[in-house]
């Protein structure tokens, strides 16, 4: 009930017409009454003689005490008391009685009577009293009433709001109880959308949606807003700032989740005990909504937990199968062999339904299939459709970068190889170029039967694996050039070339030979030039413009009166034999002379020759291709001599007795020392020494013992 503010009403039933005008003229000097009670407007009294018309009174006017005499002409009693507590509801009532019926008033005080007077001892004074005492003890039962009432709706709805499972849960259950337990028909609950930087109404009363301007309310520059971002304090609009119709609107801050809106229609306003309860409500409302947040963080930190779980032990079983992969490639000896235990681990052991790789020749054909496992039947039309121009394997080939297609159905237009994976159970794919250095050998394509499997770190451990794969093949084609018994020679006009060899041939206006190779067992390599018509001296002051590495002298002597002489150096990263050896070639002979320049490589004779001419020219601008044949080599071949015999070295001592062979160390007169030969490799003469012996040792064992020498990768 809010302070009166209006009119003071008070209902006098009396049948004694003298006793009312005794009542009524006490009340005629109404001033002390009305300040006591806080009215401001002045006191209307009303007067019916009967209990029904009282009652009648009741129904058509807002009562704010009742005067009844017990005994009336249709009701006696304390009956008349019990008529009239019911239909006053929460209206105070004073009993008038007279002397010989005090007894019944302090039982009428009992059922529910605010007070109790004696007619002939009552006075102004005292009529005055107490009808002030009965509306004061009437509005603190009915503020105890509400309290509790409010307590109570608050305690019903506490319960539901923590067991909200969204925000708009939240929001719509403290609407729900703002409506039906408290009474209050202007509420709105509004919280922050992050991805909008806005406050978006999320539950609100009917009354609500019609009587206010949410959108103004809550907007960047409105009084939500800036209760929202505020200091945390709640903000109420009365009057001419209170929107129409409202006499007062509140707002709550619900920390960083919104605010909640209240607005009250009644005169008065929401009074600052209604307030504070408010206040209590909204910080339940803040307290839901956080353990709503907590609970959605948690639940997603669980399925992120649960996601990274399965990820990691297919991540544990992919580089399970990934190491015996390694393991297998070491042993794989062929491009076959690689291709075919690559597949057949990564689908018929591995997490995957089908694997398979295959080449890039046309663009327009799109990729050709060449090994496959796992659901791998080519006469189901693999070739044409899933490997189809567009496709996954396709677009990955085209760009030499991995491609993933995490799920089949959301991308874009369906095509053909779409419907194809789907109609073998397929809903993702990744296709992996396999590339070493700037060759490619072809593109590797896994498909699962669940979406989204390929995340970051399964992407980079295929992405590793294509590498091991372009690796491991280079390797194979490699070695299949050096001592397979055919090979592919491939002859490269260089003469218009700004090769470092050829510049020094041009600007000395001599003959060149590149005599020879030593691999050293960091991986790089050193070449020996035989330089025939210029002296070294010319030889020296030339190559200091050109970028040689370590060029230095091993030799100098005449032959048929031209000075010829010996130089070592080593590869830089654009010699034309540093392409070669990195894509799977082998040197087999520079020359230089009479303006004109050649490179010949070998390669295996399955290897991509195409591919391979048009990488050189790109790496080489000027070079042109010249001839391409096959070489069927003797048997045994050198190579394959030279190959059982350098088996038995490790790298060091494989370095360290090359070295000194083509520096002239086992020449007479010797050419360069031992100390010498160990400063160009970086050793020490006493280490330099001990490689020298042991490959000795272990050449002589090869030539003359049977028995198998130690394994050389344990040096």
């Amino acid at each position: 009930m809010t302070v009166p503010s209006e009119e003071f009403e008070l209902l006098l039933i009396e049948d004694s017409p003298g006793d009312a005008r005794r009542i009524e003229g006490m009340l005629g000097d109404a001033e002390t009454l009305l300040e006591r009670v806080g009215a401001s407007s002045g006191l209307r009294l009303h007067t019916e003689r009967t209990l029904a018309a009282g009652i009648d009174r009741l129904a058509e006017s807002d009562i704010d005490v009742v005067l009844v005499d017990l005994s009336l002409p249709d009701s006696e009693g304390l009956e008349t008391l019990t008529a009239i507590v019911d239909a006053a509801a929460l209206v105070p009532v004073i009993v008038l009685t007279g002397p010989q019926d005090e007894r019944v008033g302090v039982e009428a005080v009992e059922r529910g009577a605010q007070d109790y007077l004696v007619k002939d001892e009552v006075t102004s004074e005292l009529l005055v009293r107490s009808i002030h005492h009965a509306v004061e003890r009437n509005r603190q039962e009915r503020e105890r009433a509400r309290r509790h009432d409010q307590l109570e709706a608050l305690n019903d709805l506490t319960p539901g709001l923590m067991d909200a499972e969204s925000a708009a849960a939240v929001g719509e259950r403290v609407v729900t109880a703002a409506e039906e337990r408290f009474g209050l028909p202007v509420m709105a609950v509004a919280l922050y959308d992050e991805a909008a930087a806005a406050l978006r109404p999320t539950a609100l009363t009917a009354d609500a949606d019609e009587l206010l301007d949410l959108e103004a309310l809550l907007a960047g520059d409105g009084p939500g807003w800036r209760t929202f971002a505020g200091d945390g304090e709640p903000t109420t609009l009365e009057g001419d700032e209170a929107p129409d119709s409202l006499s007062e609107l509140a707002l709550f801050p619900v920390a960083r989740h919104g605010v909640l809106v209240v607005g009250e229609t009644a005169p008065g306003g929401i009074g600052a005990a209604y307030l504070d309860f408010l206040g209590t409500v909204a910080g339940n409302v803040e307290a839901a909504l956080d353990r709503v947040e907590r609970e959605r963080e948690r639940e997603e930190h669980e399925r992120l937990l649960e996601k990274q779980n399965r990820t990691l032990e297919r991540l544990d079983r992919i580089n399970g199968i990934i190491r015996g992969i390694s393991r297998s490639l070491v042993r794989a000896s062929t491009r076959e062999e690689i291709e075919s235990v690559v597949c057949r681990q990564l689908a018929d052991d591995g997490p995957y339904g089908l694997a398979w790789i295959g080449d890039r020749e046309h663009a327009a054909e799109g990729v050709t299939v060449r090994a496959g496992a796992g659901a791998f039947d080519p006469a189901e039309g693999i070739d044409g459709v899933l490997a189809a121009p567009g496709s996954t394997a396709d677009r990955a080939a085209e760009h030499r970068e991995l491609r993933v297609v995490n799920d089949v159905l959301d991308r874009g237009e369906f095509d053909d190889w779409q419907r194809a994976a789907l109609d073998r159970g397929y809903h993702a794919v990744a296709s992996i170029p396999l590339v070493y250095e700037d060759a490619m050998y072809g593109v590797l394509s896994v498909y699962a039967d669940r979406t989204g499997v390929f995340g970051d770190l399964e992407r980079a451990v295929l992405s590793e694996l294509g590498d091991m794969i372009a690796y491991a093949i280079n390797a194979a084609e490699s070695k299949r050039a050096l001592v397979g018994r055919t090979v592919t020679r491939i002859e490269f006009d260089v003469s218009d070339t700004e090769m470092p060899f050829v510049e020094l041939a041009r600007e000395l206006g001599c003959s060149l030979v590149v005599e020879n190779f030593v691999y050293r067992s960091d991986g790089g390599v050193r070449r020996f030039l035989s330089i025939r018509g210029a002296t070294a001296e010319a030889v020296s002051a030339a190559a200091e413009g050109l970028p040689f590495e370590e060029f230095a002298l091993v030799s100098e002597y005449e032959a048929d009166g031209e000075p010829v002489c010996l130089f070592r150096t080593g590869l830089a990263p654009d010699s034309p034999e540093t392409t070669l050896v990195e894509h799977g070639a082998r040197p087999h002979e520079l020359r230089a002379g009479d303006g004109a320049a050649t490179v010949i490589a070998e390669l295996g004779s399955d290897a991509p020759v195409r591919e391979f001419v048009e990488l050189f020219r790109d790496r080489h601008p000027g070079a042109s291709l010249a001839a391409q044949r096959t070489h069927h080599r003797s048997e045994p071949s050198t190579a394959q001599q030279r190959a059982s015999a350098t088996e038995a070295l490790t790298d060091r001592q494989l370095e360290a007795i090359r070295t000194a062979y083509f520096s002239g160390f086992f020449d007479r007169p010797r050419k360069h020392t031992g100390t010498e030969i160990a400063d160009a490799m970086g050793i020490s003469q006493p280490t330099f020494s001990h490689h020298l012996r042991e490959a000795q040792r272990r050449l002589c064992a090869v030539l003359f013992e049977a028995e198998q020498l130690p394994d050389r990768r344990g040096d």
